[in-house]
């Protein structure tokens, strides 16, 4: 994985996340960029691809073939694309993103021909044991992929940040602080994990937005009141153009980090709404704790987010494709289920 060239401990993250604290950065008002438009869209409705690879290199390439390459959200593009990692601590996947989906959707973009240069792998890590997230990202072996593909790195706690007000971000009275690199990218990108979660009962990539705000947001956000309602919102304050959510390998058990299961399945989408909902489907399907109590889309983090507009979690909202390279048996009951799941 990395090189572990850091240790990154609870006490030396905690440490950088009260410094923080005490020294916000400073985050000036900002007008919220209109929402960019579905660059993968099919008569309105967005395309979520599900690809069973014994390869996780292959499984992706396979998703973003289905979904419509990756010349979609490069088409326009003056700016950066931003790839932004789930890079929460330094613990290897599937607890964060693995080095190889980072480098999977560079080289992607890089042989479509876009420039290494406007390539930007951004995150702020976790307070628990993530700061700074220079260390983490070198350690988890995102630093090493774009070292070797000459794209750039943003550690998010080092740059500046601006602050938005979306409709329909009620939860959040004082605007949302948000990197001013995400703020003016061309396109973002989101490589999710996908586990159960104590606070939003799974994490995926709707929540991966919490890795865009700071530590005076953090703290607002886990104050104990309101947590979906400000989370979802938090998806109100950028576009993201694209999710490609690694399930080669999930836990499935409430956050002890022990349980793992193999799908051996990539998912990719334009939507976070539909992507994450497919997931959690997946998730559902293996039995992994809390996202298996109730029906999917019953779930807060859809029915929140089906209200403010950002996306159905329904099968008739997308277009769902489906590939099994790996020539499992049972990849057409998980498909069959999954379909099932979302339909209503």
């Amino acid at each position: 994985m990395g090189d572990r060239g850091t240790t990154v401990t609870h006490e030396s993250s905690m440490g950088a996340y009260e410094r923080l604290l005490r020294d916000p950065p400073a985050g000036p008002e900002a007008p919220l960029r209109p929402r960019r438009p579905d660059a993968y869209s099919v008569d309105g409705r967005g395309v979520v691809a599900v690809v069973r690879s014994k390869s996780r290199v292959e499984g992706i390439r396979e998703s973003l073939r289905l979904i419509g390459g990756v010349e979609p959200i490069m088409e326009g593009v003056e700016g950066e694309i931003l790839i932004k990692p789930n890079c929460n601590t330094d613990d290897p996947f599937p607890r964060d993103t693995h080095p190889e989906t980072v480098r999977a959707i560079a080289e992607s973009l890089l042989s479509a021909g876009f420039p290494a240069e406007r390539i930007i792998i951004g995150e702020i890590s976790g307070r628990a044991r993530g700061l700074p997230t220079r260390h983490t990202m070198r350690n988890l072996g995102i630093t090493g992929v774009a070292e070797d593909l000459g794209l750039r790195i943003s550690c998010f706690e080092e740059e500046g940040w601006v602050t938005v007000r979306p409709p329909g971000g009620g939860a959040w009275p004082d605007g949302i602080k948000i990197p001013r690199r995400v703020h003016e990218a061309g396109r973002v990108i989101l490589t999710p994990i996908m586990r159960p979660h104590s606070n939003a009962t799974f994490t995926i990539s709707l929540k991966l937005a919490v890795g865009m705000i700071d530590a005076v947001g953090r703290e607002w956000l886990h104050d104990g009141e309101a947590f979906y309602e400000k989370m979802v919102e938090l998806n109100l304050a950028y576009s993201a153009d694209l999710v490609v959510a690694d399930a080669t390998r999930i836990y499935v058990d409430s956050e002890a980090f022990h349980d793992v299961a193999e799908p051996g399945v990539i998912i990719a989408g334009s939507s976070r709404v539909a992507a994450d909902a497919v997931s959690v489907a997946l998730m559902k399907h293996y039995g992994a704790h809390g996202a298996s109590d109730r029906p999917v889309m019953e779930h807060e983090q859809f029915t929140i987010s089906e209200g403010l507009g950002l996306g159905s979690p329904r099968l008739d909202g997308f277009d769902l494709r489906t590939s099994n390279l790996a020539g499992d048996e049972g990849f057409d009951e998980l498909v069959s289920r999954i379909r099932k799941e979302l339909t209503g």
